[in-house]
C-alpha cells in the first residue's frame, strides 16, 4: 500500500512539473521574459507628420492591447539602407511580430525570409510587397486607385479636357508613390491633359521644391500639378507661388498643414489616406497573428477626397 501511494505522488508530481512547463512554453510565445508582449514597428522614417500619425495609431492599439512597441525609422524616407540596418536589429531582439513599411521592397526581401525563418510574423503597413508568402498580411491604400481619384478630382475643377499636367512622385523605387502617380497620370490621359513632366521629389517638401522651379523653366505654363504625398505638394505650391503661376495642386495623405494650405486657398486639394487607422489596424493584426489566429492577406484602410468644402472637418478630427 506504501509503495502504490508513492507512485501515486510520483505521477502527481510529474503531471503537475509537465503542466506548469506547458505553461512557462506558452507565456514566452505570448510575451517575453513573462512581460508584455513586444512588437516591432519599423517605418519609411518617424520624422514626417504621416508616420507620426501612423505612430499615433500604433501606439492607441498598444494602450489598448497592453503591448510594448519598438518604434524604429530612419531620418529620412530615401535612407533605405539605414531602414533595412534598422529592421535587422529589431529582429535580434526577437519580437513576437514585425510591422513594417518597406522604403523599396526589392531590398527588404531577405529581411523577411530571416523574419520568416525565425518564425516572427510580418505585418506590412503602406507599402506593399507583391504576393510574397514571407509576410502575413498588407495593410494600407490602394495607392493606384487613390491617384487616379485625386487626378480625376483635379481634371473635374479644371473644367477642361486640355492643358498640361505635371507629375512628382517619391523616391525612385517607392512603389507607394509611384502606383499613386501612375493612377493621376493614366486619368490625365484618359482626360486628354499632357502629362509634360515626371520627376521624383524623394517625398520630401524642399526637393519637390526645387523639382518644381526647375519644370517651370521648361514649362511655364501648367495647369494642374499631382504629388504623390503632402509635402511635396506644399514645396510645388511655393515654388508656383514664387514664380506667379496659376496651378491646381493636389497632394495625398490628409496632413495638417496639407488642410490649412487648402483653407487658406493654397492647395487644391489631398486624397487623404487614413494613417493612424494604418497603424492601429497593424499592431492589432501583429498580436493577432503573433497568436496564431488567421487575418487576412490584405486589409484597405481607405481614403477620402479633401477639397475646401470638407477641409476644416477633416482638420477638426485631428486635433
Amino acid at each position: 500500500m506504501k509503495k502504490v501511494c508513492v507512485s501515486l505522488l510520483t505521477l502527481a508530481f510529474a503531471l503537475t512539473s509537465l503542466n506548469i512547463f506547458a505553461q512557462g512554453g506558452q507565456e514566452s510565445a505570448d510575451s517575453k521574459d513573462g512581460g508584455k508582449m513586444e512588437i516591432a514597428v519599423v517605418l519609411k522614417t518617424l520624422s514626417s507628420e504621416y508616420w507620426k500619425r501612423v505612430v499615433k495609431g500604433a501606439d492607441e492599439a498598444a494602450a489598448k492591447y497592453d503591448v510594448e512597441l519598438i518604434k524604429l525609422g530612419p531620418p529620412t524616407e530615401d535612407a533605405v539602407e539605414q531602414q533595412i540596418n534598422m529592421v535587422q536589429d529589431a529582429l535580434t531582439a526577437k519580437p513576437a511580430a514585425l510591422v513594417f513599411s518597406p522604403s523599396q521592397p526589392p531590398t527588404a526581401v531577405n529581411v523577411l525570409r530571416s523574419a520568416k525563418d525565425m518564425g516572427i510574423p510580418v505585418i506590412l503597413v503602406d507599402t506593399p510587397m507583391g504576393d510574397l508568402a514571407e509576410y502575413d498580411t498588407f495593410i494600407g491604400t490602394e495607392n493606384y486607385t487613390a491617384g487616379k481619384s485625386g487626378g480625376e478630382a483635379l481634371i473635374k475643377a479644371l473644367g477642361k479636357t486640355s492643358g498640361a499636367a505635371v507629375l512628382i512622385e517619391g523616391a525612385p523605387g517607392n512603389p507607394t508613390t509611384t502606383e499613386r502617380a501612375d493612377g493621376a497620370g493614366d486619368a490625365f490621359k484618359a482626360a486628354g491633359i499632357e502629362v509634360v513632366a515626371r520627376q521624383p521629389g524623394y517625398s520630401d517638401r524642399e526637393k519637390a521644391y526645387t523639382v518644381m522651379q526647375n519644370i517651370l523653366q521648361v514649362n511655364k505654363n501648367v495647369d494642374i500639378v499631382f504629388c504623390s504625398n503632402d509635402e511635396m505638394a506644399l514645396g510645388a505650391l511655393r515654388a508656383l507661388q514664387q514664380a506667379g503661376a496659376k496651378a491646381l495642386v493636389m497632394g495625398v495623405d490628409g496632413n495638417k498643414d496639407a488642410l490649412k494650405s487648402i483653407l487658406e486657398g493654397g492647395l487644391f486639394g489631398t486624397v487623404a489616406q487614413k494613417p493612424e487607422m494604418m497603424g492601429y489596424l497593424g499592431v492589432e493584426n501583429a498580436i493577432k497573428a503573433a497568436k496564431g489566429e488567421t487575418i487576412e492577406k490584405r486589409i484597405d484602410s481607405g481614403v477620402d477626397i479633401i477639397t475646401k468644402e470638407n477641409a476644416q472637418a477633416a482638420l477638426d478630427s485631428q486635433s
